[in-house]
């Protein structure tokens, strides 16, 4: 069972789960309510509507971090499939009927697009967003899956909102010019 390209994923609804890396402080630190990951992608699959698959993507910074069994496990449930890691994230965003995330970037791409996002994360920017759901009572995650994919949330809608957003995000943003990981003293 190898990994999929976007094309593979062929027809029916997809939940696209895009992994973060860890030890990350965007996972660890800004939600300390929830960040195991693999306990959210299990919640997910259990409460995923009959027929919808959940797509999950490692990310490249992830690569060697993981338990050695990491992704046998996820590999264990029915309804999950694994995407090439090389496939772009915003692609797959396309593709997927929603996106579920904790606090990666998947989430905050997913909601400037206006696609439905599952965040878990209760600390996210894009949480006030009509179309992002947020879990802070794992028992109404079946309902909020239900919703994202029942095409209730207005499409046009949460595409304007999350165009709105993202000026708004830009507006309040600055440039770091030269600034990378790599070569700080070009700062």
């Amino acid at each position: 069972a190898g990994a999929l390209s976007v094309a593979d994923l062929g027809p029916g609804q997809i939940v696209y789960y895009p992994l973060h890396t860890e030890p990350e402080t965007a996972l660890q630190a800004f939600s300390p309510e929830y960040f195991y990951q693999l306990s959210c992608i299990a919640a997910l699959s259990r409460d995923l509507p009959a027929g919808v698959r959940l797509a999950v993507k490692e990310t490249y910074a992830g690569v060697g971090r993981r338990p050695t069994d990491f992704y046998a496990q996820i590999r264990e449930f029915k309804n999950v499939v694994m995407i090439r890691m090389m496939e772009l994230g915003p692609e797959v965003i396309r593709r997927a009927d929603a996106v579920a995330t904790i606090t990666g970037t998947g989430g905050f791409e997913a909601a400037v697009m206006g696609k439905p996002v599952i965040s878990f994360g209760r600390h996210n920017i894009y949480n006030f967003l009509p179309h992002v759901l947020c879990v802070t009572d794992e028992s109404e995650l079946k309902s909020q899956l239900a919703a994202a994919l029942s095409g209730s949330i207005d499409a046009a809608d949460a595409q304007q909102d999350g165009a709105r957003f993202l000026a708004a995000v830009k507006l309040t943003s600055f440039d770091l010019c030269d600034f990378d990981m790599v070569h700080l003293e070009r700062f």
